[in-house]
């Protein structure tokens, strides 16, 4: 089965910079990429997009009460080296608009 990175967007949060490591700003915005196993990019897509959202509502992020809007900001074939990679967890959060 083919391997696909997502680029994920997420907006509508509010959390306190210094949880996300952006001390003294409020943070309403990130990204993060996911690699995942899919049959084709809608697929890998919806996929993605489950993942981001479990770590809003079950995961490392669920103490904050925050529901982001999410949206998939580019989806592509990954690469061999993106393959062997460890699973990557991480945000980059940004003080959004």
């Amino acid at each position: 089965m083919p391997r696909f990175r997502i680029m994920i967007e997420g907006s509508g949060i509010e959390v306190p910079g210094d949880f996300a490591g952006v001390p003294g700003q409020t943070v309403r915005g990130f990204f993060v990429a996911r690699v995942v196993n899919a049959a084709d990019r809608k697929q890998a897509g919806e996929r993605a997009l489950a993942l981001a959202a479990d770590d809003w509502r079950n995961g490392p992020y669920a103490s904050l009460n925050a529901r982001p809007t999410l949206k998939i900001s580019e989806v592509h074939p990954a690469s061999f080296l993106e393959w062997l990679r460890p699973k990557r967890t991480g945000y980059a959060f940004h003080p959004g608009h």
